[in-house]
């Protein structure tokens, strides 16, 4: 993944989240052989049909909802614009006024088998968090970036987002 930072002015910055996936990897490799399998042995028959465009079907279905990039835009005095763009090119926008956020803050998730940590904004009146960067899920050192930048903008506080970190 890649992360990048750009300061358009000094009351805006975007942090963009870009995944390095290849559009075409191993497993649609694999999906050719699979099919072109199926149809040695099944034939040319309705079956084989029937499975060979479920499979092709299915790939490109879940190929369309891959997130190639997510982007959080801030705006001092304006507010924040969460922007998500899938591998087919369509996108997804949410803009979030100054007025609603109560907070920016990182967070912990934990499943059975993973700690996932990630930037959320709280918004006044909704139930749920805005999770910023909710597909790629960067790694802590990125989203401390984009949280202190974040917050120095619409916060007003000191930008701490380039001083070192250590964790022990």
């Amino acid at each position: 993944m890649t992360f990048r930072c750009y300061s358009h002015a000094d009351n805006t910055r975007e942090y963009i989240m870009t995944s390095d996936a290849k559009r075409i990897n191993s497993y649609d490799f694999m999906l050719v052989f699979l099919c072109l399998s199926l149809a040695y042995i099944l034939g040319t028959t309705y079956t084989c049909y029937t499975v060979v465009s479920l499979l092709i079907v299915s790939r490109i279905l879940v190929k369309l909802f891959m997130v190639t990039e997510e982007t959080i835009l801030v705006i001092r005095d304006v507010g924040v614009q969460v922007k998500t763009v899938y591998l087919g090119g369509r996108s997804s926008s949410r803009f979030i006024d100054r007025s609603k956020i109560s907070d920016i803050i990182i967070n912990e998730a934990i499943t059975m088998m993973h700690i996932r940590v990630y930037l959320a904004i709280i918004v006044e009146g909704e139930d749920r968090m805005v999770v910023v960067f909710q597909h790629l899920l960067p790694r802590l050192n990125v989203l401390l970036q984009a949280y202190h930048g974040a917050r120095s903008i619409i916060f007003n506080e000191k930008d701490n987002s380039d001083v070192p970190l250590e964790f022990s």
